[in-house]
């Protein structure tokens, strides 16, 4: 029997047909391993991202930092400004009062408040009745400008001189006795802040009892007997 040899077009569809398996068996593997391969990064936990903070150095104080915040000459505006009052104990009579304030603004842009144009009200009372008031004295427990910058507090240290305001706010009224006080302070419009605090009598001066020194006793004088004169014996005339 004689073979026929089969023309080149049937040669060229078999060697694509094996070429054609060829690919699709390394395509499926491909996938398969591809597959796992993103299983494997998927299962992988995800570190959360971090929030870069930038402090300006410092000296090691107990773990404080320093803080750039934003600052702005422009006014504050009385409406939004918040203040919370602090007295710290062993406040005493006839001396003045240290009082700190925390002032913090709802505005969303830094400020300055200032003390000529802060409207700031303030009334120490005793029992309901207002021992000093600030609108009597026309003067503000604030002397010097506060920077506020948004979402952030700021603590001023003022002082009461600790008289009563009278009706003319003389230096010479006198001091306020021992007892709990309670001071309202806030700007014209803002939210005020209150708190209680204590006076007490101002210590006396230790005094030191000096021991008296002991008087010097005299020594009795000796005496002296005198002794008989002797007798001389003289021949007769």
């Amino acid at each position: 029997m004689s073979q026929r040899r089969l023309p080149a077009e049937v040669y060229w569809r078999r060697r694509l047909g094996v070429l054609a398996a060829a690919i699709a068996l390394v395509w499926v593997v491909l996938q398969v391993v591809g597959d796992d391969d993103r299983e494997k990064v998927a299962d992988k936990p995800t570190a959360a991202p971090t929030a870069a903070v930038t402090v300006a150095p410092t000296a090691k104080t107990d773990g404080i930092v320093d803080v750039a915040l934003a600052s702005s000459s422009k006014p504050c505006d009385p409406e939004k400004i918040r203040i919370t009052p602090s007295v710290k104990p062993g406040q005493t009579t006839r001396a003045a009062v240290d009082i700190g304030l925390v002032v913090s603004s709802t505005s969303k842009t830094p400020c300055t408040l200032e003390p000529d144009d802060a409207d700031l009200l303030a009334v120490i009372s005793a029992n309901g009745t207002p021992i000093w008031d600030s609108t009597l004295c026309k003067s503000s427990l604030l002397d010097e400008d506060v920077a506020i910058s948004p979402q952030w507090s700021t603590l001023a240290t003022v002082q009461w001189t600790g008289r009563g305001s009278g009706s003319q706010c003389s230096p010479k009224e006198g001091w306020a006795s021992p007892g709990t006080y309670t001071i309202q302070v806030g700007t014209l419009g803002g939210e005020p802040g209150r708190t209680s605090f204590k006076i007490t009598p101002k210590p006396q001066p230790k005094t030191t009892k000096s021991t008296p020194t002991p008087k010097p006793t005299k020594t009795p004088e000796s005496t002296t007997t005198p002794s008989k004169p002797k007798t001389t014996t003289r021949p007769a005339d």
